[in-house]
């Protein structure tokens, strides 16, 4: 019994062990490429929000 716990215990260590950190190369001389979206446009359509104002009054019951 000893011997099989003995191997289960190598095994869990070489698997464990196995399992380093893999990353891939990567072409460092490419250039990002450059944003060419247009931002999006102002609506000039809409009416000015009134900020002056009072607040409308709270109609819930208490």
């Amino acid at each position: 019994m000893k011997k099989v716990l003995l191997a289960f215990a190598i095994l869990g260590f070489v698997a464990c062990n196995n399992e380093g950190e893999k990353t891939e190369a990567t072409d460092t001389t490419t250039v990002a490429p450059a944003d060419t979206t247009a931002p999006a446009p102002v609506d000039t359509t809409a009416a000015p929000v009134d900020t002056t104002a009072a607040p409308a009054a709270d109609t819930t019951k208490k």
